[in-house]
């Protein structure tokens, strides 16, 4: 899935970023966490939702959870990511979503 929000661009399957065509760098990790937060644009995510997703069964403290949150917002925003007291996070930017690949600009 290809997601589409102000001038970025970010391929769900590939986890590669653009931002006006051009790669962007992002951890993997935190590329997995943009791929939750877009794919469920209407959920809150708790630390132990976003923790249990995307690191699965490895051992991380939730640093980890506010190391990727504090990176994704360094890139779109503080507005892009709003945190809800007690409860977790969620996206906040308008979202478009297509089917096509970002590889191949002919899909």
């Amino acid at each position: 899935m290809r997601y589409i929000f102000d001038t970025f661009e970010f391929d769900s399957t590939s986890l590669v970023l653009k931002n006006n065509g051009q790669d962007l760098a992002i951890r993997h990790n935190d590329a997995k966490v943009l791929k939750l937060l877009l794919q469920h644009s209407d959920t809150v995510f708790s630390k132990d939702d976003i923790l249990s997703q995307v690191w699965q069964d490895k051992v991380v403290s939730e640093q980890a959870v506010f190391q990727s949150i504090s990176n994704l917002r360094g890139l779109f925003g503080s507005h892009a990511i709003k945190t809800f007291s007690k409860r977790g996070y969620q996206w906040q930017l308008k979202v478009d979503a297509t089917h096509s690949d970002l590889r191949d600009p002919q899909k």
